[in-house]
C-alpha cells in the first residue's frame, strides 16, 4: 500500500472531522500525491490530539452501537421467554406495549425505583411483567420465593407483597416475611401450604429469570425491557415513559 493510500484511509477513519472533508474535496483533484501527502502530514502533526480524540469517540460510539444491536438481537432471540405472561403482571393487560422488570428484593436500586415503576404502571399504557431474579444471596431468594408463594394464593396480592418487600430495609427473616404476608391479608397457613405445594414451580420460575439475566449479559438488577430496548439500572421515569409513548404511537 502506498504512503498516500495509507494516509487517505486514515483520514477516512476520521471523516467526521468536517475540516478534513472540505479540504480533501477541494484539493485532491488539483494536487499531486506528494503535495497531498505533505499537507496531510502537516495537518496530522498540527491536529494529532484532536484526531486521536475523534478516533476514540468514534470507537466508543461504535461499541455502544454494536452492544445495542446485540441486545436487540438477544431480546428477539429470547422473546418468548422474556415476555411470558405466566409470571405476575399488572397494568393494562390489553396493551400491546409490554415491559418486563427484573429485580431483587435486596437490591438498593430496585428499592429506589419502586415508586417510578408503580407510576409507570398507573399511567395505564403498558402491561408490566414482574420477574423475580434474586442474585444477591439467600436473603433475596427467600423473599422471591415468598412473593411467588403469595402469587399462587392470590394473584392480586402479589403486588402488595412486592411493594411491601421493596419498602423493607434490612434482612428478610421468617418473622419479617410472615409479618408482610399477614399485613396484606394472606392467611399464614395458606401461605405456608403454597410455599410447600408450589415449591418446584416457584424454583423453576426463579431459575428461568436468573438464567435470562445471564443470557442477556446483564451484570445486575434492576433492568427493564420495553419492546426491544433494555434499560439497566435506576433509569429515570421520563426515559421509560418516552419509550412507552414511542411504542404506543407505533401501534396506533
Amino acid at each position: 500500500m502506498s504512503r498516500i493510500s495509507f494516509l487517505l484511509i486514515f483520514i477516512l477513519a476520521v471523516a467526521s472531522l468536517p475540516v478534513i472533508n472540505n479540504w480533501l474535496s477541494h484539493r485532491s483533484q488539483t494536487l499531486s500525491d506528494d503535495q497531498i501527502g505533505k499537507r496531510l502530514d502537516d495537518y496530522i502533526s498540527r491536529n494529532f490530539d484532536r484526531i486521536i480524540k475523534a478516533l476514540r469517540e468514534e470507537s466508543i460510539k461504535s461499541s455502544y452501537t454494536a452492544r445495542d444491536n446485540a441486545t436487540k438481537s438477544e431480546i428477539l432471540q429470547y422473546k418468548s421467554e422474556i415476555f411470558d405472561s405466566a409470571y405476575p403482571y399488572s397494568g393494562n393487560k390489553n396493551s400491546k406495549v409490554i415491559a418486563v422488570g427484573f429485580f431483587d428484593y435486596a437490591c438498593g436500586y430496585c428499592k429506589a425505583i419502586k415508586d417510578d415503576i408503580e407510576q409507570l404502571i398507573s399511567d395505564g399504557k403498558v402491561k408490566y411483567i414482574f420477574r423475580d431474579a434474586p442474585i444477591l444471596g439467600n436473603n433475596s431468594l427467600k423473599a422471591a420465593k415468598s412473593a411467588l408463594a403469595v402469587y399462587f394464593v392470590d394473584k392480586d396480592k402479589y403486588l402488595d407483597f412486592h411493594y411491601a418487600a421493596l419498602s423493607h430495609k434490612g434482612e428478610f427473616s421468617d418473622e419479617i416475611i410472615l409479618g408482610i404476608v399477614k399485613n396484606i391479608g394472606i392467611n399464614e397457613d395458606d401461605f405456608k401450604n403454597s410455599m410447600q405445594n408450589n415449591a418446584d414451580e416457584i424454583e423453576q420460575m426463579i431459575n428461568s429469570s436468573r438464567l435470562l439475566v445471564k443470557k442477556l449479559g446483564v451484570g445486575g438488577t434492576p433492568f427493564l425491557i420495553i419492546g426491544d430496548s433494555l434499560f439497566v439500572g435506576a433509569t429515570d421515569l421520563d426515559v421509560l415513559r418516552k419509550k412507552v409513548d414511542e411504542l404506543s404511537h407505533k401501534q396506533d
